[in-house]
């Protein structure tokens, strides 16, 4: 036969692989050869496009409004759990001695639930911008909070709490001042001052009924702050301190982007500006720039073998088109975990993420 009239293969396949912090994908990418680089595309600013719009020119696609119901829709709750993830696994373990002098051993992240400490009159809209902003803002001034995830959610009266997920300890106390700060910019301490002013023990438990997780003792306990307080600093602030563990950073994530029980209340969809588009979940700019990292198995072989060859407890599955490996770091021998966050932390400081201190 003669070689001169045999036909080359046009494309050439060269095996690659994603990573994420619990899974790894193997794949194939299919270059083609002698490709002609395409020219690229000349940006347009939104005036041009405006104008070429005006007389016909352009046909300008303006995105559909993001309806979402006041749930997360499936990719963002995977988008969520997926920068959690990264933020858990990123995070410098740290001992932390509390100002009551408690060691916290181990600890990576902070799980913070700020709510509202009387009706929700304003839309949440406006009390992300007016309070949660300046929460974050605060947080980031005195604590160099720079890595978080917030998620909004609403209960079951209608009134909405912020879940943050942040690699910074802040301690409770600090927490509760600089909510109840922010807050009462709208009045809502003012408000919850008003409503409990005076009150007796008696009428306080019945407007706080005794339940299985908020016991009599409980509420005994808050009343007589709230008497010796005058009622100016609500209980509006829960901080949980999160330690190196197992699972941890799969439940959180789970629990952050977990759909209510409860319908929700008709009060937020008539309270809430429903031609606008509410923002349910947002995280830090440093953050956002951790997705996943790609790169063409020759670069790497050595050290993906010896991962591939210590890699415990995985759960692999094969798609059309690619192989993936499930995996949870923490159940990992030493050997894998340090050469894996090798990778993960080379990554985050190429693409610029602020790892706390």
């Amino acid at each position: 036969m003669n070689t001169n009239n045999q036909i080359e293969n046009p494309w050439v396949v060269l095996p690659k692989m994603s990573i994420r912090p619990n899974k790894i994908t193997f794949y194939n990418e299919f270059v083609k050869r002698n490709a002609v680089e395409k020219p690229k595309k000349q940006k347009i600013d939104n005036e041009t496009k405006k104008y070429l719009d005006s007389i016909g020119l352009l046909s300008v696609h303006l995105p559909e409004s993001n309806k979402h119901n006041f749930e997360l829709s499936k990719k963002a709750s995977g988008r969520i759990k997926e920068k959690v993830t990264w933020l858990y696994n990123l995070a410098k373990t740290q001992t932390i001695t509390t100002s009551k002098k408690k060691v916290l051993y181990s600890f990576k992240m902070n799980f913070i639930t700020l709510t509202l400490p009387a009706i929700q009159r304003h839309t949440t809209a406006e009390i992300t911008k007016t309070c949660l902003n300046q929460f974050i803002t605060e947080c980031s001034t005195r604590f160099g909070m720079k890595n978080y995830v917030w998620r909004v959610e609403f209960q079951k009266n209608g009134n909405l709490h912020y879940h943050i997920a942040t690699d910074t300890f802040i301690e409770y106390w600090q927490c509760r001042s600089i909510w109840n700060r922010c807050i009462q910019k709208l009045g809502y301490v003012a408000e919850y001052q008003k409503k409990n002013l005076g009150k007796t023990f008696a009428e306080y438990l019945k407007a706080n009924q005794v339940t299985e997780k908020v016991t009599f003792e409980i509420l005994k306990e808050r009343f007589g702050y709230g008497c010796a307080s005058k009622w100016e600093n609500p209980n509006t602030a829960d901080v949980r301190a999160v330690t190196n563990s197992k699972n941890i950073s799969f439940y959180i994530a789970k629990y952050i982007t977990k759909k209510s029980d409860e319908k929700l209340n008709s009060i937020v969809s008539d309270r809430e500006e429903t031609n606008t588009n509410l923002r349910l979940w947002f995280c830090s700019r440093s953050l956002s720039k951790v997705d996943k990292i790609t790169m063409y198995i020759e670069e790497y072989r050595e050290n993906i073998n010896t991962i591939l060859n210590e890699i415990k407890a995985v759960k692999p599955l094969i798609y059309d088109y690619c192989e993936v490996f499930y995996f949870n770091l923490q159940e990992q021998t030493n050997t894998f975990k340090r050469l894996f966050r090798q990778i993960l932390f080379e990554y985050a400081k190429n693409v610029g993420y602020f790892r706390a201190i």
